[in-house]
Parts: C-alpha cells; structure tokens; sequence
C-alpha cells in the first residue's frame, strides 16, 4: 500500500490525533491487518510535527492494542483482538460456523455424544428431590455456604493445597477470582510482575485497574528468578502474577527448585504471589504449588473450568486469612456472591467423584490429540507441548510472523491466536498458540493441523513462496 497519512483531528493534541486516526482507520478497513506504518521520522515529515509526537501517537495506539512495533522490522497493524473471551465472530455468524475450526480457546473438550449434558440433566433433579430448591435461592454474604466450602478446601488439599474452608473465597471462575484478588489487594498505579508472555485477561483487568505490568523473562521452567529479583531491586512492585502449571501459552511447568526460588524472591522484595493453578491437572503426585513455600503472601486460584467444563463458571480463591476479608468485599462489590445453583452442581462433582471421571475422560482425548500433534507437526517444526495441556505454543520457521501466520489460518477456516496477543511489552516472538481441546471431533482437529503445517511449509520453502 501506498504511505498511510492520517487525517488529524484539529481539537487534540497531535499525538493523540495520531492514535485517534490509527483506531479510526483500523476499523474502517483502510489500514488492514498486518499492514506497516510508516517510520516515525517519515510520518512526522509527511505531518510537519516532531518525530518525538508521532512517537507518542504510536505507543498510545499500542497501549490501545492497535498496533506493535518490531524491533529492527517496524510497526504493524495488529491482528484482532486475541484474548480468551472475544474474537469469535467468523465462528458465530451462522453462515460460516460449519466451517471454521476454533482453535483460539483454551476450554477442555466436551463429548459430542451429550454424556456430559445428561449427567447435568441427572444431577439437576437429584438436587430439586434431595434438597429445598429456597436454599439455593439466598443470598451468602460470606460468597458460599460452609458446606461448599468445606468441600474445596478437602479438594484443594488433596491436590497439594494447603486450604481451610475459611481461607476459600468462591468466585464466578478463575477471571473473576483473578479481578477480585488484584482490585482487593494491589491499589491502581501499582506495578505488577509478570511473565514476559502472560494470560491475555490479565493484561486486560490490569488495564481496567489502572496496573502497571512489568514482563519478566522465561525460560523452560517459566519465570527466570534472577531475572525478577534484579526487576524488584530496580523497580518496586506490589505483587507477582504467575502460572507455574502448564504456563499460558508458552505450557511449561516450574520445577519445584524454581516455585521455592520464587518464594523467596517474593519474600525478599515483599511481593505478593497471585498463583492462577488454573491448569493443575488432577495428578496423583503434583508438584506442591507456591502457596506451600510462601502460604503468607500467596494467593492461589483454581477452577474446574479447564479440566472439567468451562461453562460452571466457578473460582475457587485460597489466601491468607489476613487477606480473605478485602477479597470477600471485593467478590459482594463485583458481583455479590457466586451462583449458589452452579456451586452446589461443582461441589457435589467434586464430592461423587463426577469431576475426576471428566477429567479422565479428557485426558485420554487429549492424548490422542497430541499424538496427532506429533504426527503431523512434531517432526517438522518447532512445538512446545505438554501432554497434558489444553494447547500447543507453535513456533513459525522464518520469515513467517505470527500476525501474518494468524491471518493466513484465518483465511482457511482455523482460528488460532498470535503471540502478540500475549506479549508484555513491544516485542513478541514469532510464534502462535494453537488450542487443541475444544474443538469437539477429532478428525476436524487433524484437518487444522494440516492446514497450518501447510501455512508453515510455504513460509519456509523459498521455492513456494517464488510460485
């Protein structure tokens, strides 16, 4: 495309007219996605304003996620929003919903024989035969009956938590738990550490709660220690948010040589730990989470929305009693209490044993999806890869990048999201996650593959690329 040249609002300052224009553009299709800016010195030519304005005008853009710039390359329109709870228009629309695989969420897998919807149907009139249906009508100012509560922290504890019923807060899921922690615990303009990849929500409730994120580096086993013991000694901060459990996206697993090492560096710089467990996987010798090493400062989050069903919406938030007060405020100021129906439905599943034999029944099929992951993608590219996780973190041979990699798949009926979705800061490594779970059969999920090993292998072919 010919150089892109705004027009400028006249009322605000430049710099903002600048982002201003970009977002106006962006969504009238004249600037698409993946396509370049100009420089800055070229714009601010073309403008007659300052380099150091259009500068500005560019990191506001950013900020706005419109935008991202690329070391040594430039900067880009970025691909729509990517985050785990939008993005799913071309597979809403009831025209195009045959064919698009969606591979952009991280959700567990549900039988497309109805198994489990009956099992809810069974569980449904079990509750209105045994129990008065009033009770799951009140309201609980303390966000679940003692009952419910007693039932996760005998869960939690089994998993290697260390948890009293009076230490649970329940929450509408983990997304929510994760608002309520950070709105109850760390005031707005705080700083809070993270993974230099990280969560996409929790870079949106950041931004909603006025908290600065500072990435910290990874590498194999998550959060580099060192690394963020010398960026507390540079910068104070108010808290730490981690997934030391098949991490999001990247899917590594801190040893537990490395959660003590970050205990301590917690400790030393006076950090408090958000630790979102949301992808513990029911193992029969987990590693011990955080919250063992620093029960203190540690605030541990858990749901059954991963390895279960998403669709229960429930959180179950462990902290510091000191602390569960302002959480449990934080919870009734948001949104009152969790529903009493979808807790009793979780607890009673945790209980039976209903929730363990879901996760059992989506570990095998989540076997059988790696294997296809190996098959057609392992012996070729780059794949990072638990077994056990919801997805795959696909790095691209050069010189595809991920946003170009995203809209190609797109393009061919797969969703998947780039890594700049994730990024914390201006740059992101050219890779994508791919979530292998979700979609409900597993020849559709082979067909996906092939596609993106088809988009990988042009990018690296020179010859195709030449044709």
């Amino acid at each position: 495309m010919t150089m892109w040249l705004p027009e400028l609002d006249e009322e605000m300052p430049r710099y903002l007219a600048i982002a201003e224009a970009i977002g106006r553009d962006v969504a009238a299709g004249a600037l698409p996605e993946g396509a370049r800016l100009p420089t800055h010195r070229g714009l601010a030519e073309a403008l007659g304003v300052t380099v150091g304005t259009v500068t500005r005008g560019y990191s506001e853009a950013e900020r706005r996620g419109l935008i991202v710039g690329e070391v040594g390359r430039g900067t880009f329109v970025r691909a729509a929003e990517t985050d785990d709870f939008g993005w799913r228009e071309a597979a809403t629309r009831e025209d195009t919903r045959a064919e698009v695989i969606d591979m952009s969420l991280a959700c567990p897998w549900v039988p497309p024989d109805g198994s489990e919807g009956r099992m809810l149907a069974e569980t449904l009139g079990r509750i209105a035969r045994e129990r008065p249906l009033d009770d799951l009508m009140r309201y609980y100012p303390s966000t679940a009956p003692l009952r419910h509560r007693t039932i996760a922290a005998e869960w939690l504890t089994r998993l290697g938590v260390p948890a009293t019923p009076d230490q649970i807060v329940v929450t509408n899921g983990a997304q929510h738990g994760m608002t309520v922690v950070l709105a109850a615990l760390v005031r707005p303009g705080g700083t809070l550490m993270t993974a230099e990849l990280t969560y996409p929500g929790l870079k949106s409730v950041a931004q909603m709660l006025g908290l600065r994120l500072r990435g910290v580096p990874l590498d194999d086993e998550g959060i580099v220690s060192d690394e963020l013991d010398a960026m507390c000694a540079e910068v104070p901060a108010r808290a730490l948010y981690c997934v030391p459990t098949i991490q999001n996206p990247t899917g590594v697993t801190m040893s537990e040589a490395r959660r003590r090492e970050i205990a301590r560096v917690a400790r030393k710089h006076g950090l408090i730990i958000v630790e979102d467990d949301i992808n513990l996987p029911v193992d029969e010798n987990p590693i011990p989470p955080i919250a063992v090493f620093a029960p203190e400062r540690t605030v541990h989050l858990s749901t059954l929305s991963k390895w279960v069903v998403f669709g229960l919406r429930i959180g179950f938030v462990t902290a510091p009693e000191r602390a569960v007060e302002r959480i449990r405020s934080a919870v009734r100021s948001s949104a009152w209490m969790p529903a009493p129906l979808m807790t009793e439905i979780a607890t009673r599943w945790l209980a039976e044993g209903t929730a363990r034999k879901f996760a059992e029944q989506k570990r095998v099929e989540l076997e059988a999806r790696h294997a296809l992951v190996r098959e057609i993608l392992g012996s070729r590219h780059r794949v990072d890869a638990d077994p056990r996780a919801l997805h795959i973190w696909l790095h691209l041979p050069e010189p595809l990048r991920s946003d170009e990699c995203v809209a190609r798949a797109r393009q061919r009926g797969v969703l998947i999201a780039g890594a700049e979705a994730f990024s914390v800061g201006r740059t992101a490594p050219h890779a994508v996650r791919v979530c292998i779970a979700e979609v409900p059969h597993r020849e559709h999920v082979r067909r996906a593959l092939e596609i993106l090993r088809d988009i990988l292998d042009g990018a690296s072919d020179p010859v195709a690329q030449i044709l």
